[in-house]
């Protein structure tokens, strides 16, 4: 019986080519996307499980009671409790420890970036699956490895191991060597980097004190071969039972501790707090929400042109109901067809997915899992359940009509098979799709905007070198030579990267110290604020030349003179004022720009020379250089003075780019958007071809009657144009509203000007032209001869 049905639903795919391509090719491109999505949740339930000893590590959990009796499950646990097991208990052959409050922001030099990482015991090393591809464990105080990600950003292709970076408030870290890569695998222990526990130590002298209410760290332990979990939970609550003893409770009346097995922690069913990087169950499902919008717009495209072809299907259910077809056949047959169209549906998708993977890369994406063929299974199951999914509403409307209402003409049993549920589904499709490609137009403006913007200081041509403050005057010597190189600046750090903190103040009459303001403070000199191309709206730049230690000039932003007292910065120029305790001179007032997050306010600023400072230079080289030969031959003079360190060096243009626009989001964003417009033209022209297709004839007879291809072109497109028409009514406010939201999280942001509304109105423009216009100037130019012939 399924065979008879198999073959008849490919003959009936054959015979309306057109159609059956267009769910095809619509299916695939929604299924593509889905099975990224499903392969990032597949990713998510193999996490850790490349570890070697995954049966024998656990990591204890903490049940803290309150003193109301609630009781809290925290993936983490008290400090010495890693201590406490490793010493006294025989079934642990090893522990580590790992704490999760090491961040903020590191620099190399040049680039300023911020990282998320963790310390960790060097058994950390013996007990996980981590391998180092360079260098070696982090064990000495001040040492980290870095992640191959972390290390490609902050190094390029130079060798980091014995490198340093810089954290802002924590000082000068040793890179001691690079994890490999874990893919295709992926772990809750992601981190950008791991500092070394000794390092935890030293920062926190109390670390190792008996502090059993810190649920700070997160403990593992590998038990010995042989020990089930029944032991380690048992021995668990011996060592609760002897420390609520002797611990004085604050917040909470009691803890216990009992033990998760490694391969467990992905699958949070109980919603453990202090648990990153794992995601709840039911958040799994909340991610699905994009994916199931555009394989329900896919979904649309079939019923509709199913819909719209009922009147031919419907003889074919009158056929087959007066020969005795039941109506659970009948189903089965268009459920059939539904389902060959969604595997043929499969390889279009499959190719669309290498296609992505060839397109974007993002950090969070997953292109690999550990188990191919469970990916295979669900990649199959969902096609079945997709194909099952768009058939089930046609199959039930066109299994239902009856042989007498097809004999009278009555095709519509129900009102979902009238012509308003088949428009309403092609507006629902624009609307979306128009929402999606406004919000994601603007946000992508503004990313652009961060990564492109030369109104807010110069980037253009501009290449930078770290260096240290002790030997930056030699290399400004060396580079300032060199015929390509116009100036050499020098500074504390690059714009946009981290700022110092400062104080200014005006001096008072009597010399008295006013009070004193918060200020960002960039150490810097003449040439760096040139090359930069700040815009001074009073005075003039730095001196030449400052040879003293701290400087006695000083240029200041706008919102650093209001902030002084000062509505016309013309005035202050020429002013003493007080930075920090050093009394300086106002030489000039730039125009207020973004020196740092565009999302962050306004803020005081001031460039002051201080050579003690200088950690950059910051080069302006010429229109029209290459820009391979000038990092040749700066590589030659680093080289030179410093024969065992590496160049590490970036263009400015480059690495801001990288920074705001290249992480792959707005590609991501991008093809989503491309999927849901195609998805809603392919509907749009099935739906035109088919009525086109019905009104052949009575285009052949108003040609006859002496009608225009003009006016028939209209009359055939208006009421799809009028579907467009509604679709950007009721997508643009809602997209406009959106984007707007957006934008207001920045400070500095893109105008919101009818440009993005223009760039959605023009490809909907020619969407319509290409789906309507076509097919309707086709059926307007054919031979009434011919169409008429039969009549």
């Amino acid at each position: 019986m399924f065979q008879n049905y198999f073959k008849i639903a490919v003959r009936n795919l054959w015979k309306h080519r057109l159609f059956s391509l267009i769910n095809i090719l619509g299916l695939g491109l929604a299924m593509g996307f889905c099975f990224l999505q499903l392969m990032q949740v597949q990713s998510t339930f193999e996490k850790d499980s490349f570890h070697p000893y995954p049966d024998r590590t656990y990591r204890i959990i903490t049940d803290a009671t309150a003193k109301d009796h609630s009781v809290y499950a925290l993936a983490s646990s008290p400090m010495p409790l890693a201590e406490k097991l490793s010493g006294e208990q025989s079934i642990i052959e090893n522990s580590a420890r790992v704490i999760r409050n090491f961040g903020g922001n590191m620099k190399n030099g040049i680039k300023t970036l911020r990282v998320n990482g963790m310390y960790v015991d060097p058994s950390y090393f013996d007990i996980f699956g981590f391998k180092l591809a360079s260098g070696k464990p982090c064990l000495e105080p001040r040492t980290v490895v870095l992640s191959p990600e972390m290390a490609e950003r902050f190094f390029g292709e130079a060798d980091p191991v014995g490198q340093t970076l810089v954290h802002a408030d924590l000082g000068i870290f040793t890179v001691s060597g690079v994890f490999a890569s874990i893919e295709p695998f992926t772990s809750h222990l992601q981190s950008d980097l791991v500092v070394s526990m000794s390092t935890y130590q030293e920062f926190d002298k109390n670390a190792t004190a008996q502090n059993w209410q810190d649920y700070n760290t997160y403990t593992f332990v590998l038990v010995t071969k042989g020990t089930g979990q029944a032991a380690l939970n048992q021995m668990l609550r011996k060592v609760a039972m002897e420390s609520n003893r002797s611990i004085q409770f604050k917040d909470v009346k009691s803890q216990s501790f009992r033990s998760q097995l490694l391969e467990d922690i992905p699958l949070d069913r109980e919603g453990l707090r202090d648990n990153p990087y794992v995601e709840p169950i039911w958040k799994i499902g909340v991610s699905w929400l994009v994916p199931l919008i555009v394989i329900l717009l896919a979904g649309f495209n079939y019923v509709n042109l199913t819909l719209t072809r009922s009147l031919s299907r419907g003889r074919e259910v009158g056929v087959r109901k007066v020969a005795g077809a039941k109506r659970w056949q009948l189903i089965s047959q268009f459920l059939v067809e539904t389902i060959v169209i969604a595997f043929l549906s499969l390889g279009v998708g499959y190719f669309g997915l290498e296609l992505f993977q060839s397109y974007v890369h993002v950090r969070w994406l997953h292109y690999e899992v550990e188990n191919t063929v469970v990916m295979w299974l669900i990649f199959i199951a969902f096609t079945l359940f997709t194909g099952i999914l768009a058939g089930l509403l046609p199959a039930r409307i066109l299994s239902s009509y009856e042989p007498a209402q097809i004999i009278k003409g009555e095709m519509a049993p129900s009102g979902v098979g009238k012509i308003g549920f088949r428009k309403s589904l092609v507006v629902i499709q624009f609307v979306v799709a128009l929402v999606f490609m406004t919000f994601t137009g603007i946000s992508n403006s503004q990313f652009d905007y961060m990564a492109t913007d030369n109104e807010n200081f110069n980037r253009k041509g501009i290449f930078n070198i770290p260096v240290t403050p002790t030997d930056f005057r030699i290399l400004v010597t060396e580079i300032a030579e060199l015929a390509d190189v116009r100036k050499v600046g020098v500074a504390s750090a690059t714009l946009s990267e981290g700022a110092g903190q400062a104080k200014i103040s005006n001096i008072g009459e009597k010399g008295q110290k006013l009070v004193p303001q918060d200020t960002y403070i960039y150490a810097a000199d003449a040439n760096f604020i040139d090359n930069m191309k700040l815009k001074f709206i009073a005075g003039g730049n730095l001196p030449e030349t400052s040879g003293d230690t701290t400087g006695h000039f000083v240029v200041i932003n706008e919102r650093a003179s209001k902030v002084l007292g000062y509505n016309n910065p013309a005035e202050l120029v020429g002013q003493t004022i007080r930075l920090n305790e050093t009394e300086v001179q106002v030489a000039g007032v730039v125009r207020n720009f973004c020196f740092m997050r565009y999302e962050l306010p306004v803020a005081p600023l001031v460039f002051a020379y201080d050579p003690r400072e200088i950690k950059v230079l910051s080069l302006m080289v010429a229109d029209g250089a290459d820009n391979k030969s000038i990092e040749a031959a700066l590589g030659k003079i680093w080289k030179r003075l410093h024969p065992r360190e590496s160049f590490v060096y970036s263009w400015y243009e480059e690495q801001l780019y990288e920074d705001y626009a290249e992480g792959g989001d707005q590609r991501f964003t991008g093809v989503i958007v491309f999927i849901v417009f195609m998805i809603a033209g392919m509907g749009l022209l099935g739906m035109v071809s088919y009525t086109t297709e019905k009104r052949t004839k009575e285009v052949g007879v108003r040609k006859v009657m002496g009608a225009s291809v003009a006016q028939i072109m209209f009359l055939l497109s208006s009421g799809f144009v009028k579907l467009i028409l509604i679709a950007s009514a009721i997508a643009m406010p809602l997209g406009y509203f959106l984007g707007g939201l957006f934008l207001r999280i920045f400070t500095y942001h893109v105008p919101l000007g009818p440009a993005v509304f223009v760039k959605c109105l023009t490809s909907l423009t020619l969407i319509g032209l290409i789906t309507i216009g076509v097919q309707a100037y086709r059926t307007a130019m054919t031979n009434p001869a011919k169409t008429l012939r039969a009549d």
